[in-house]
């Protein structure tokens, strides 16, 4: 867990130290260093010195803290003493803490490295505990073994147990005040990465502007402003929020999920279907997987029902065969009112007049806007007129022409022009003799188009190659009187008017073009952009924990035999 450039320098410090020991004890044996006599070890042994190394260690840390400017006259007293082989038990302890205090971090680090390296424990039990964490090659492991009870102990200490597990452990929120200002960002994204980093403790209160941004994006990214998204580059964000705001995105390459989402739902390219559900999060693929199935009868729950972004998606994927029940919900009324103006385009008037007549019949309290209704009876109204010319008995012709002045009088009675003008069409057929009546179709709905569709004559063209190749002369004959009708039609003031005009407003049959809510992925926030804290940041914060190890020096030192025989 423990960053490998950390974990080299501290084994080249510890290596560094067990050589210098063993260059000591070569040079006692050679007699190049007396070294401390068996009567001056038993003095430091008195103040929790032992052994001949020990005493060469701490002398080494005495002649460096001695030059320390913080100390009074009276330290540098008591270090002269011990430096001549005299320690004082009472007062060497606190004067080495002043000195040590003096010192730059590294070098307190160093010393207390040595100090441990030596056996010398001159720390209370707590300081000791973590001591031997600060001074290991391996903290991490330290950290998380279950002996480790030194977890906290000042702001410097918990911080580098948490850089040290690179965020495991998380900092204390007694002290995380006191490290945000200073910890390295990395560590503070370890933090974010564990859940020891929360939006209630607004870390970017105490870092620079560009690192606020930064910490806010990737703890509360709702409170990000485009503007400063931009700053971020953080692309993902502006895809969402531009999708969300019903706007063109710019495709990316490798498209991603506002790609597809935008295939899908707005454009319903269905064949991005699977690379969609492949991209999304779980619970919006869950959703899209519902949707899908529930495509295969025509049934949803009340939440997809009521995402009108998602309906233009759900109709192309529901192909109803039967007459669907209008009165269910907005949705599948204007699934029923397309379903029946389809079919009178593929030349079914009679399935139409079915799909039509069940806007009839309303359950009590319930009722559709009065425009679809008026779609409805329109459609009613042309495929009853249309079947009545195609029924050989005449009663049951007469019966349908009557019924569809019937609905032609519901569908004008809000004043529509263009109903009344149906109107009026369907009550002279009613008042001409069946011999002498113009024809009752559209020709633009019998070639399949809307009314008044443009480029009509090209598609009349493809038809008829079509039907051609097929060697069906009467889908030609059908073709030709449908052609000759517009071209009559067009060079007449009242032009295309003169037909019965179905839908009264196309823009009623026309999906909803709401953005969708339900499989829009929930806002995520900024990915991680810091590498792993380096050996440098970790040495660092280990030599300011180390710092925080003098608050835990003994006042006396502990108790060693002193009579005991040197070694």
């Amino acid at each position: 867990m423990i960053d490998p450039v950390a974990a080299r320098r501290a084994a080249i410090a510890a290596e560094k130290e067990r050589l210098a020991r063993a260059r000591a004890r070569e040079r006692r044996r050679d007699g190049g260093s007396a070294g401390a006599s068996g009567f001056v070890q038993r003095k430091w042994r008195w103040v929790g010195v032992d052994g001949g190394e020990a005493v060469d260690t701490v002398l080494h840390v005495l002649k460096d803290i001695a030059q320390a400017p913080s100390l009074t006259e009276d330290q540098r007293a008591v270090l002269a003493e011990a430096l001549e082989g005299a320690p004082d038990r009472e007062t060497l302890l606190p004067t080495v803490r002043a000195g040590l205090a003096g010192l730059e971090p590294d070098a307190v680090l160093h010393h207390l490295r040595a100090l441990w390296a030596a056996g010398v424990r001159w720390l209370n039990e707590a300081g000791l505990e973590r001591c031997r964490i600060l001074c290991s090659s391996a903290p991490d492991l330290e950290l998380v073994s279950g002996r480790s009870r030194a977890v906290s102990g000042g702001p410097a200490f918990s911080l580098f147990a948490t850089a040290a597990t690179r965020g495991a452990i998380p900092v204390p929120n007694a002290v995380l005040p006191q490290v945000l200002p200073w910890a390295p960002l990395s560590v503070l994204d370890d933090l974010v990465d564990h859940g020891g980093l929360l939006p209630e403790d607004t870390p970017w209160t105490a870092r620079d502007e560009q690192e606020a941004v930064y910490l806010r994006a990737r703890l509360d990214p709702g409170s990000i402003s485009p503007r400063q998204a931009e700053r971020l580059g953080w692309e993902t964000l502006r895809r969402r929020r531009a999708f969300l705001a019903g706007e063109t995105i710019t495709r990316r390459e490798p498209e991603d999920v506002w790609d597809l989402l935008y295939d899908v739902v707005i454009d319903v390219q269905l064949s991005s279907l699977d690379a969609l559900d492949a991209a999304l999060p779980r619970a919006q693929q869950i959703q899209l997987r519902d949707l899908r199935s529930g495509a295969l009868v025509g049934q949803w729950d009340g939440d997809t029902i009521r995402d009108r972004g998602l309906w233009k998606l759900m109709a192309a994927l529901w192909r109803p065969t039967t007459p669907v029940d209008p009165r269910r919900s907005d949705f599948y009324a204007l699934v029923a009112l397309n379903r029946a103006y389809d079919l009178l385009k593929s030349g079914d008037p009679g399935e139409a007049l079915r799909q039509a007549e069940s806007f009839r019949e309303r359950k009590s309290g319930s009722s559709l806007p009065s425009h679809v209704m008026d779609e409805a009876y329109t459609i009613a109204a042309y495929a009853a007129a249309v079947t009545s010319a195609e029924t050989a008995n005449d009663r049951v012709a007469r019966e349908q022409l009557a019924l569809a002045e019937t609905y032609a009088e519901q569908a004008a009675q809000h004043g529509d022009p263009v109903a009344e003008r149906n109107l009026a069409r369907v009550r002279a057929w009613r008042a001409t003799s069946r011999n002498k009546r113009e024809p009752m179709t559209n020709p633009f709905l019998e070639l399949g188009l809307d009314h008044g569709a443009e480029n009509w004559d090209r598609h009349c063209r493809n038809l008829f190659r079509e039907y051609e190749r097929e060697g069906d002369h009467g889908a030609q004959a059908r073709l030709n009187r449908a052609e000759d009708r517009i071209h009559e039609a067009a060079r007449h003031e009242a032009g295309f008017d003169v037909f019965f005009q179905v839908p009264l407003d196309p823009a009623r049959y026309e999906w909803p073009d709401a953005v969708p809510r339900r499989p829009v992925p929930p806002l995520e926030p900024l990915a991680r952009r810091t590498g792993l804290t380096t050996g440098t940041d970790l040495e660092s914060i280990r030599a300011l924990a180390a710092v925080g190890l003098l608050d835990d020096f003994r006042s006396s030192a502990p108790h060693l035999d002193r009579h005991r025989p040197t070694r």
